[in-house]
């Protein structure tokens, strides 16, 4: 039986990000379908197996879907050796490339396709100078970067006719089941909740309410495709983030700072990359601002304190 509200596939779903989505549409009456290379315990959605590099059985979730997701990408928080890099790049891009394939032998395709994408891509911004958005060039230098672009590139040149394509260009994003937010907390509430580096840094944003918002806004608004920045309107620096942490997480507002040489030594120990926490993204969407989309969370301070 069809369901009434449609049909949404996402791959890469059972993360942070895609469980998120996928509790909401399944609240709003769609059927979700998440395409996974392993069954997770408590998962929210229809589980479909699949390698994410071969065409097999799952291609026929897609046939008459209202929307595919694809949020498929080995985690960035690693140390960048030449093996993880290889994952990086080669999770997204080929799991991008064989979900273009599946869309063109479709005989009823799904409408949109809504690829994940980077934020990172625009040039480190520092000081006073303006945020990127949309009409910046996403031509920065970098390990990170260079996946964007290489992300993006296949997935438009996976274009297909009569499907609406969108690049989401995904900040941090805050909330309690993942990503940033849960460990920055915990380090605040030890007593590490000051500035890290020089402080001077900018960070992009979203609350994941947010998150969840604009990807049923992108996936139900015809008008939009290419590009867009998954932002708050509001980047802060690092010094203004963990301040706000701290008011709300830190015992007796206590936090002391990390310097670079300290991120860098930190990062080595716990296995990641410095330029999560030292690189300067300040970025906006133009887009969403023109298309009238309302932020539930579209200041920091309002963002933490419903984390609490």
């Amino acid at each position: 039986m069809t369901n009434p509200s449609g049909k949404v596939i996402i791959a890469g779903g059972s993360g942070f990000l895609g469980q998120s989505l996928a509790f909401s549409l399944q609240e709003d009456g769609y059927e979700v379908v998440i395409l996974g290379r392993s069954l997770k315990r408590g998962l929210t959605g229809k589980f479909v197996q699949w390698n994410a590099k071969n065409l097999g059985d799952w291609l026929h979730e897609f046939e008459g879907a209202t929307a595919i997701f694809n949020l498929t990408g080995r985690s960035v928080d690693c140390r960048y050796t030449e093996e993880n890099k290889s994952l990086i790049l080669n999770s997204r891009v080929d799991s991008t490339k064989v979900i273009g394939d599946a869309i063109r032998v479709c005989d009823k395709p799904p409408s949109v396709w809504l690829n994940a994408s980077t934020a990172t891509i625009y040039n480190d911004r520092r000081g006073d100078l303006p945020p990127h958005d949309e009409h910046s060039e996403g031509n920065a230098e970098g390990f990170s970067e260079e996946v964007g672009r290489a992300w993006e590139k296949a997935f438009f040149d996976a274009r297909v006719a009569k499907v609406r394509q969108v690049a989401m260009r995904i900040s941090i994003v805050l909330g309690e089941g993942g990503g940033a937010f849960p460990v920055m907390r915990r380090l605040t509430k030890l007593g590490l909740g000051g500035k890290q580096g020089p402080g001077s840094q900018w960070i992009s944003w979203l609350h994941i309410d947010d998150w969840v918002g604009i990807a049923k806004f992108l996936m139900k608004n015809s008008s939009i495709s290419d590009s867009v920045n998954l932002a708050a309107p509001n980047p802060v620096t690092n010094k203004e983030f963990m301040n706000e942490m701290r008011a709300v997480f830190a015992p007796l507002g206590i936090g002391f700072p990390a310097p670079s040489p300290a991120i860098y030594l930190g990062a080595i120990l716990m296995g990641t990359s410095p330029e999560l926490v030292l690189k300067s993204r300040k970025v906006i969407s133009s887009v969403l601002h023109k298309q009238n989309f309302q932020f539930k969370y579209p200041e920091i301070h309002s963002a933490i304190n419903a984390l609490k």
